[in-house]
């Protein structure tokens, strides 16, 4: 058994803003997979901040990492001064050796809005229309005429929702969308290289946005769950956030990749783009994409291309 940590982050930090239509946005999920020796500790329900430190691969990636940086710590992308450049030059000096999991998704503004059909459809795949008799999203409006999504369902909350403004629901959505679908990419690679204990693979999402400070929680985390375990096999989800206040390296690292990345894709021919391809052979980029607008179904290209 083992069990995976994805840090999602979503750049800039700013929710979609009308008027922004050519704004580029990218969404980051950093992921990595616990030492299968944490396994009574996790079980105990200690948290990622607890149990990635006492992970001695988790620990010598930062450790290497931040020894090329700066007072030797990552620190957030919009830091002044040399930072941005000197995380690029760091990333480059360990990737080959840690190879870090990193799944990332490009999109204009107004691509995303013109593939929110072709996107509520694929969610929909995943959480309506089941066995259990459930019917799709539906939209309605809460008593504060807020745009909703909301999904009849025969599960002990009634429903799964979206609640939100419709520029943070598109996000949120996207966002739960793209953890789903690179979860059972990623677990189905895993199955190929012949490990079958995968059906039972833990999973511990770490995100601001998802997590939230309210009730959403819950409902972020519902949602999560019919999206990476549409046929209830107990894969056991977690949704939660790092201390306030303490920023965790998970976060830091995918917040810094979130701001490389985005910075890349707004400025093919700028610095960072460049720094980009200057690692390509890596490998890391294999799974950084650029989402194409869509009416059927979510399309996309590798992200490179565009660079």
């Amino acid at each position: 058994m083992s069990h995976m940590y994805i840090f999602s982050e979503a750049s800039p930090s700013n929710w979609l803003a009308t008027g922004c239509d050519e704004a580029w946005r990218t969404v980051v999920n950093f992921v990595f997979e616990s030492d299968a020796d944490l396994r009574e500790q996790i079980d105990r329900g200690e948290t990622h901040i607890e149990i990635l430190k006492q992970d001695p691969k988790y620990t010598s990636f930062i450790d290497d990492l931040e020894s090329h940086l700066p007072n030797r710590e990552l620190r957030k992308w919009n830091t002044r001064g040399g930072y941005k450049s000197r995380l690029c030059y760091a990333l480059g000096m360990v990737i080959s050796k840690h190879k870090p999991i990193v799944f990332a998704c490009s999109f204009q503004e107004k691509t995303l809005r013109s593939s929110k059909a072709a996107l509520l459809e694929s969610y929909n795949t995943n959480i309506g229309a089941t066995e259990s008799g459930g019917t799709g999203l539906e939209k309605i409006r809460d008593t504060r005429a807020r745009a909703q999504k909301k999904r009849p369902s025969t599960s002990f909350h009634r429903y799964q929702e979206l609640q939100s403004s419709q520029n943070q629901m598109l996000v949120l959505l996207f966002m739960s969308w793209f953890i789903g679908s690179q979860y059972r990419s990623y677990r189905d690679k895993i199955l190929k290289g012949g490990r079958h204990d995968v059906d039972l693979t833990g999973l511990t999402i770490v995100s601001d946005k998802l997590s939230a400070d309210d009730d959403s929680l819950l409902r972020h985390q519902q949602n999560l769950r019919k999206l990476i375990d549409p046929e209830d096999k107990a894969v056991k989800i977690a949704l939660t956030r790092s201390n306030l206040g303490v920023p965790h390296s998970g976060d830091l690292l995918a917040d810094n990749l979130t701001g490389w990345l985005n910075a890349a894709i707004s400025d093919p021919n700028g610095e960072f783009a460049q720094k980009a391809k200057g690692i390509d052979y890596t490998g890391v980029w294999g799974e950084w994409k650029v989402l194409l607008g869509s009416v059927d179904k979510p399309e996309f290209v590798p992200a490179l291309s565009y660079l």
